[in-house]
């Protein structure tokens, strides 16, 4: 069977941007990635994907905008064909807010039953529940979950959700929460329920205040959940019940040298299948942190940091054997490949790198 990579790209000036929208490559026996498809986006910075489990359709937000594109993937060219947009929502009418960009979707993510579509809009400050109609299309969505920042007399408060993560039994969903100051947020790490598109809230964290907790991942034997903040430069590992819902803080680090006095701010984590290392990409020391995971406790402990291979990593991904690594290095327009030594967790480069212009998110098909 082929193999395939689906790479968003950031396309907006505002953004200084040079992408043209979502990249379709075929990556061949020997590792080789060969450009077959390039879209033109429906709107801006089609900044995240999400493929179903069948990998027969792809789902793309768009940064600073408010459309959620679906895509049919053909199973033996890879190539792409829109099926169709849904608006993911209103605009908050906070006047801190900036107007051009709507409500900038951060992310998307099915339910395991994949009768629906999750989509955490950051300027709106909502998560849009969106049911699954005929041919896997989204339909408008059901409803908003509203999180709520600091209480005003003078406008309703918002607070910034980045990512939507569910937890391994699928039962509850775990959500970073920025505090920024434009709409007077809140820097929180809240958990849900999920059940039949109902969201009913069961843990709310509140991490120090100007962190900006940005994404999460749970390791896969289900009782640790990790969470990266990104201008506290830090990981937070907590225990987490996944019957109750509920999270206690075990351990705080920082994902950057202990050493280093520069500015960086913290993008993307993944735990690596196998349970027993973590991965941290930083922006501005520009590498990726590696942690060795203790299997009984859940706490992390610094093996070392990689030179990610270019500039500003903004997104990860693992190849779906796990064996290899990649960096999405947003301002240096590459994606990097590394080996993963699945004993020590050591990223080695293989020297492989793809040119892309200013990319966002990377997923594998096939």
């Amino acid at each position: 069977m082929a193999r395939f990579a689906y790479v968003g790209c950031w396309t907006s000036a505002g953004r200084g941007a040079r992408g043209r929208g979502i990249a379709v490559y075929e990556i061949d026996n020997a590792g080789g990635w060969l450009l077959i498809q390039t879209l033109d986006p429906v709107q801006a910075n089609p900044s995240w994907l999400t493929l179903n489990k069948q990998q027969s359709l792809l789902h793309a937000v768009h940064g600073d905008g408010n459309l959620l594109a679906t895509y049919r993937r053909h199973p033996v060219s890879g190539r792409l064909t829109l099926l169709g947009t849904q608006s993911t929502g209103p605009q908050n009418t906070h006047p801190a807010l900036d107007p051009e960009k709507r409500n900038n979707p951060a992310h998307v993510s099915y339910d395991p039953s994949e009768r629906y579509l999750l989509v955490a809009n950051h300027e709106a400050g909502n998560v849009a529940v969106f049911p699954i109609g005929d041919e896997g299309r989204p339909m408008p969505a059901s409803s908003w979950i509203p999180i709520p920042g600091h209480l005003s007399d003078r406008y309703p408060s918002l607070s910034r959700p980045h990512e939507i993560v569910f937890d391994h039994q699928g039962r509850h969903f775990a959500l970073p929460i920025q505090g920024r100051r434009a709409g007077d947020g809140i820097d929180m790490l809240r958990i849900y329920a999920f059940n039949d598109g109902q969201c009913t809230l069961t843990d709310d964290i509140q991490p120090a205040a100007g962190s900006w907790p940005r994404h999460v991942d749970f390791h896969p034997g289900g009782r640790f959940l990790y969470l990266l903040s990104e201008l506290g430069n830090t990981i937070e590992v907590f225990d987490y019940d996944g019957t109750s819902g509920t999270l206690a803080l075990r351990q705080s680090l920082g994902s950057v040298p202990s050493e280093y006095a520069g500015r960086s701010d913290a993008s993307e984590i993944e735990v690596h299948p196998n349970g027993r290392f973590l991965y941290a990409a930083n922006r501005g020391h520009d590498s990726i942190g590696i942690f060795r995971i203790d299997d009984a406790s859940g706490t992390l402990a610094a093996v070392g940091w990689v030179d990610c291979g270019g500039k500003t990593p903004r997104a990860t991904a693992f190849s779906p054997d796990g064996l290899f690594f990649y960096s999405a290095n947003e301002d240096s327009d590459t994606l990097t490949e590394f080996s993963v030594n699945t004993t020590s967790g050591i990223l080695a480069s293989t020297g492989r790198v793809i040119n892309t212009p200013s990319p966002s998110c990377i997923v594998f098909a096939g």
